[in-house]
This record gives C-alpha cells, sequence and structure tokens, in this order.
C-alpha cells in the first residue's frame, strides 16, 4: 500500500508558512482560498536581495525626506530589509489585505521611514531593480494618488522595458480621479493611454471582482494542477519507488511532499529518513 495525500501536506506547510509571512491561515476557508491568501502576502513582501536603483528623471523628494531617501535608497541598494517601510498592513501582520494599487499597476509604496510619513515613495520592484517613480502624498489624505496615471507614464518614459501590460486593439479612456477610484473600489480592471498612444491595462496583474489579483489565483491554479500531476506519478509508479528506497511490498510506504515544479519535485519517506527527487520526462 502506498500512502500519499500532497493537498495535506500543502496544507500544511501553509499553516507554518503563512504564520511567518504574515498571512495567518484561516481554517475556515479552503485550501484554495488559503493559497490565493499566501501567495497574495508573498507578492507583498519584498526579498531581501541586492537590487540597482534607478530613479525617473521626474522623481522629486520633499527636502524634508533628503536624509531619509538616502538611507532608505542604500537599503533598497544593499538588498536590506524593506517590510518596516512597506504599507502598514505588513508591518500589523496583515499581508493577507489586498493591496489594490500593486493588485493593479504593480507599484509597492515605501515610507520614508519606519515610523510613517505624509508622503509616500512610488517605486516598481523586480528580482534585480527597483524603479522609483515618484514621491507622492499618502492616500489616506489624498485618495487620488491611488489612481494616478501619471504614475504609469512616468515608469512607461522612463523605462519602457519595466513596464509592463500593454494592450493592442483597445483604446484606453480618458477618466476623471474621481471615475477611477470609483471603479478600483468596484474592483473593476480600465485601460489607461499613454501620452504616445501606448494602452496599459492591469500592469499589476489585474483583479478579480473579489478583489483578489489575478496572478495569485493563476498561480493557485498552477499549484494544484502540480500537486495532482506530481501524486498521479508517484502513485502509478509504486513499484520503481520502493525499489529505490528499498521498502518492501508488504510495508506501507508513506511519502511526503517537500518541494514541486513543472520539472521535478522533491518527496519523503519519513521510517527511512530517506528523500528521493523525482523528474518529469520531457515530450
Amino acid at each position: 500500500m502506498i500512502r500519499v495525500d500532497f493537498h495535506s501536506d500543502w496544507g500544511k506547510f501553509l499553516e507554518t508558512e503563512m504564520s511567518v509571512s504574515g498571512s495567518p491561515y484561516d481554517p475556515s476557508s479552503s485550501l484554495e482560498e488559503n493559497t490565493i491568501t499566501y501567495l497574495n502576502a508573498n507578492r507583498r513582501i519584498v526579498p531581501n536581495r541586492k537590487r540597482t536603483v534607478r530613479e525617473s528623471k521626474e522623481l522629486q523628494i520633499p527636502p524634508y525626506h533628503s536624509a531619509d531617501f538616502l538611507s532608505l535608497k542604500k537599503l533598497m541598494g544593499d538588498g536590506g530589509d524593506l517590510s518596516p517601510y512597506l504599507s502598514r498592513d505588513i508591518r500589523k501582520n496583515r499581508a493577507d489585505k489586498n493591496d489594490a494599487m500593486l493588485n493593479n499597476w504593480g507599484f509597492h509604496h515605501l515610507h520614508f521611514s519606519p515610523s510613517g510619513a505624509r508622503d509616500v515613495l512610488f517605486v516598481r520592484i523586480t528580482e534585480t531593480d527597483i524603479f522609483v517613480i515618484q514621491a507622492l502624498p499618502h492616500g489616506r489624505h489624498n485618495p487620488e494618488t491611488w489612481v494616478d496615471t501619471e504614475l504609469l507614464r512616468i515608469l512607461h518614459e522612463n523605462w519602457p522595458d519595466a513596464a509592463v501590460g500593454r494592450v493592442v486593439g483597445i483604446h484606453g479612456e480618458s477618466r476623471m480621479p474621481t471615475e477611477r477610484i470609483r471603479l478600483r473600489s468596484k474592483n473593476a480592471n480600465f485601460a489607461t493611454t499613454m501620452p504616445d498612444g501606448t494602452v496599459y491595462v492591469a500592469p499589476g496583474g489585474g483583479v478579480s471582482s473579489s478583489g483578489r489579483c489575478f496572478l495569485d489565483v493563476r498561480d493557485s491554479a498552477w499549484t494544484f494542477r502540480q500537486l495532482a500531476f506530481w501524486q498521479r506519478a508517484v502513485e502509478e509508479n509504486e513499484t520503481k519507488l520502493r525499489s529505490a528506497l528499498d521498502v518492501p511490498v508488504a510495508e506501507e510506504l508513506w511519502l511526503r511532499m517537500m518541494k514541486f515544479g513543472n520539472d521535478e519535485c522533491l518527496l519523503y519517506e519519513q521510517v527511512r529518513d530517506k528523500k528521493i527527487r523525482l523528474t518529469a520526462q520531457q515530450s
């Protein structure tokens, strides 16, 4: 008999990891919903990694933030911990909450100091770079900040290769800030046209009617497809796995999932304290 339940293994992983990432596991929600919450929190938290800091031509740092900006810029370049400078949700261990600007446009906002300030810095963060776009008043007092299309324009004109979400065949609509605020509050995606005619739709991935980012919904679906694929692969290759792990037929073979991806997964057989790596055959 072979014992394998990768859904359960994934659930146990989430229960542990989500408490670390600031998105507590909700036992009243489905495994799929908890997965989306976990992915959302991971997008909001910036991994510590050295990055090249690039400043837009339009960047204007208020003089009273000059010293704080220099310290923050060094921290960004050195790959230091940016968590104290991110959204207050994260500092309050609520990274599971939706960040509408990140979900829609792919922009993080950073406070100039851990204590917070009236102004925040809008940035686009990739694995290798941090594109510093502009400093604007915090949206709590200025709701138009969160839908300011000037931020998209600056990214588009300064670093066109870093701007994602271009579409062709549709026209962006000219909307007043109050309209954009209303649409975003209703979890509606809208197109934005640049001065050169380029149209962007949801460069951050876009949102569903629930406010969830489509990227997280997509990646959650991928996760469960992979779990199902590898579980079938294990069940169909029980004989080979027993031979590789030296587990006789009369003994239960219990395999736990450790890591998985498109091409391989890592399993653990706890009775003998052995690991085995499976590789998918390329067609």
